[in-house]
C-alpha cells in the first residue's frame, strides 16, 4: 500500500518536474548565488548595528540579525532556504572570526550543523508553510500566527544555545539570583529586532501595494498629520526631557487615531515612525534602565500596530462584503418590486379583458335572451302553462344578468374609468355588496384623489375591494369604513371594521390568511407602508401610507 501511495505521489510530481525549463533553473541558481553572497554582508552589517543598542555591557544587546533572518525565512519560498541558511551561517562565521579570533576551520561541517539546527528551530514556520497558512496581516488570526511564528524562532534558538552550547554558555558564570533576569534579557534582545523588522516589512509591503495612491489627497493628509504629530512630540521632549516617560505613554493614542482614520497604512506608518524615533532616542546608549524601559514600548507599539492594521483590514473587508451584499439585496429587491408590478399589471389587464369579454359577449347574449323571452311572453299570453315557463326563464335570465353585471363591474368597474376613484368607492358597488352581507358602509375622502396616477387609483380600489371582501367573508363585522386623506404627496388610507380581527401568531406576526397578502403586495409595489392592528375593543384597523412624489 505504501508503495502504491508513493507511486501516486511520484506520478503527480513528475509532470511538475518535467515542466521546469532550463531558464527557470538558471534564474533559480542566480538567485541562490546572490542570496549566498548578500546574506553574509547583511548579517555582518546588522550585527555591527546591534552594538549601538547595548542592554547589558558585553552581554546583551538588541540582536538585529535575528529579525532579518526571521523576515527572510517567513516570506521567502522554501526552495530558497538552503541558500539563506548558507549565507547567514557564513556571515556568523566571518564575524566570529573577525571580532572573536575564532579559527576558520571545518567550514563544511559547521555549515551542515548550522543548517540542521536552523531547520530544527524553524519547524513551526515549516509547518505553517506546509499547511499553506497565509503569512500576512489581512486578518487578525493571520497576524497572530505571523507574530507567533517569528517569536518561536527566537525562543527555540535561545533554548538550544543555552542548553547545548556549554562552551559559549555565559549563563553558567552568572549568579543564580541574576540568571533568570539575564536569560529574559537575552530573549527580549532577539525578540525586539524581530518585531521591529516585521513592522517595517509590513509597512513597506503596504506602501508597495498602495504606491499608486500615495499622491492622493488622503495620503497627503496622512503624511501631514504624521509630521505634525512627530514635531509635537519632539518639541515637547526638547522643551522638557523629563517628559519622555509621559510622551511614550501618550504615543499610543495617535496610533489608535491613525488606525481609525487611515486603516492599515496609517497604523503601520505611525507604528514604524514611532519605533524608529525610539531607536534614534536610544542609539548608542549604554544606559541599561533606559534600554529596558524602551523595550517595553517598542514591543507594545510594534505588536499593536500589526494587530490594529490586521483588525482594520479585516473590518474593511467585512464592511466591503456587507456593502456588496446590501447592493445585491437592493438590486434583488428592485427586481422583485418590478416583477410584482408586472404581475399586478398583468392581473389588472386580465381582469379588464375578462370584464370586457363578459360585457361584449355574455352580457349581450343575456340581453338578447331577455328580449326574446319578453317577445315570446307577448305572443303566448293565452297559454297558461307556457306563460309560467316563460316567467321562470325570465327570472333565471334576470338573475344571470344581475350576477354577470355585478361580476363584470367588480372585476373592472366602469365607474373607475368613467367617473374616477372617489365615485367608485362611494358608489353602490361597495354599499350593496356589504349591505347584502349585513354590513353598514361609510366612506370619507379628503383631497384630490382623482388626480393620482392610474397605478395608485387601481391599487387603492383593489385594496379597498380586498378589505371589504375579507370583512364580508371572515370578520363577522356589522360596520365597515374607509377613510382616505391625500395632501401634498402624502396619501393615507385607514380601513376599519368592528369584527373579530386577525389571528395573531406566537411570533407576533399576523396570520397570512384572509387575503392580506394581496394587500401587502399592492402596497409593496408602490413602496408604501402597511400596518394591520387589532383594536382593543374589537375589530381590525388597516393603515396604509404612500409617498406619491
Amino acid at each position: 500500500m505504501e508503495r502504491v501511495i508513493a507511486g501516486i505521489k511520484l506520478q503527480h510530481l513528475l509532470p511538475q518536474i518535467k515542466a521546469i525549463t532550463p531558464t527557470q533553473v538558471k534564474r533559480y541558481l542566480i538567485a541562490c548565488t546572490l542570496i549566498i553572497f548578500l546574506a553574509p554582508a547583511i548579517e555582518i552589517g546588522f550585527y555591527l548595528f546591534s552594538f549601538n543598542f547595548v542592554v547589558y555591557e558585553n552581554f546583551v544587546s538588541w540582536y538585529f540579525p535575528a529579525g532579518v533572518r526571521v523576515v527572510c525565512y517567513l516570506f521567502f519560498p522554501l526552495r530558497y532556504w538552503p541558500a539563506l541558511t548558507i549565507g547567514f551561517t557564513l556571515g556568523q562565521i566571518l564575524y566570529t572570526w573577525h571580532f572573536y579570533d575564532e579559527a576558520l576551520s571545518d567550514i563544511p561541517y559547521r555549515l551542515a550543523k548550522s543548517m540542521l539546527r536552523e531547520y530544527l528551530i524553524l519547524l513551526p514556520v515549516i509547518a505553517i508553510k506546509l499547511l499553506k497558512i497565509p503569512l500576512n496581516i489581512n486578518t487578525v488570526k493571520n497576524a497572530v500566527i505571523v507574530i507567533f511564528a517569528a517569536i518561536s524562532y527566537r525562543l527555540i534558538r535561545s533554548i538550544i544555545i543555552i542548553s547545548f552550547n556549554d562552551r559559549n554558555n555565559k549563563y553558567r558564570l552568572i549568579a543564580d539570583e541574576e540568571r533568570f533576569e539575564m536569560i529574559l534579557a537575552h530573549q527580549l534582545g532577539g525578540i525586539i529586532p524581530i518585531l521591529i523588522m516585521l513592522l517595517l516589512f509590513f509597512s513597506g509591503m503596504v506602501l508597495y501595494k498602495k504606491w499608486h495612491i500615495l499622491i492622493s489627497e488622503n495620503s497627503a493628509k496622512l503624511i501631514g498629520q504624521l509630521i505634525i504629530c512627530l514635531c509635537l512630540f519632539i518639541t515637547a521632549y526638547q522643551l522638557e526631557p523629563k517628559s519622555l516617560y509621559l510622551l511614550r505613554m501618550l504615543a499610543i493614542f495617535p496610533l489608535i487615531w491613525f488606525s481609525y482614520s487611515f486603516g492599515a497604512l496609517g497604523a503601520l506608518s505611525y507604528g514604524s515612525i514611532t519605533v524608529i524615533t525610539l531607536l534614534v532616542n536610544v542609539y548608542g546608549s549604554s544606559h541599561t534602565e533606559l534600554m529596558l524601559n524602551t523595550q517595553l514600548y517598542i514591543i507594545t507599539y510594534s505588536v499593536l500596530a500589526i494587530l490594529l492594521s490586521a483588525f482594520v483590514t479585516e473590518l474593511n473587508k467585512s464592511k466591503t462584503a456587507l456593502l456588496n451584499q446590501n447592493k445585491e439585496l437592493i438590486e434583488l429587491s428592485s427586481l422583485t418590486q418590478n416583477l410584482a408590478t408586472k404581475v399586478v399589471n398583468v392581473q389588472e389587464s386580465e381582469r379588464s379583458q375578462l370584464s370586457q369579454e363578459l360585457h361584449d359577449d355574455i352580457g349581450q347574449n343575456l340581453t338578447a335572451l331577455k328580449t326574446n323571452i319578453a317577445i315570446l311572453e307577448k305572443k303566448s299570453a293565452s297559454y297558461n302553462e307556457l306563460d309560467n315557463t316563460i316567467l321562470r326563464l325570465k327570472n333565471v335570465s334576470n338573475h344571470m344578468y344581475d350576477s354577470v353585471y355585478r361580476l363584470m363591474h367588480w372585476l373592472r368597474p366602469r365607474l373607475l374609468d368613467e367617473l374616477g376613484l372617489e365615485a367608485a368607492l362611494k358608489s353602490e358597488l361597495f354599499s350593496e355588496n356589504l349591505k347584502d352581507a349585513g354590513v353598514s358602509y361609510s366612506c370619507k375622502i379628503n383631497g384630490p384623489v382623482d388626480t393620482l396616477t392610474e397605478n395608485y387609483k387601481i391599487a387603492i380600489f383593489r385594496i379597498c375591494q380586498e378589505a371589504s371582501t375579507n370583512t364580508m367573508k371572515h370578520s363577522l363585522a356589522t360596520e365597515f369604513s374607509i377613510d382616505i386623506a391625500y395632501n401634498r404627496d402624502q396619501l393615507e388610507i385607514i380601513i376599519k371594521d368592528n369584527g373579530i380581527g386577525l389571528f395573531e401568531q406566537s411570533n407576533s406576526n399576523f396570520n397570512s390568511g384572509f387575503g392580506i397578502i394581496g394587500i401587502y403586495e399592492r402596497v409593496a409595489v408602490l413602496n408604501g407602508e402597511c400596518n394591520f392592528k387589532n383594536n382593543t375593543n374589537g375589530g381590525l384597523t388597516i393603515t396604509i401610507q404612500f409617498t406619491t412624489k
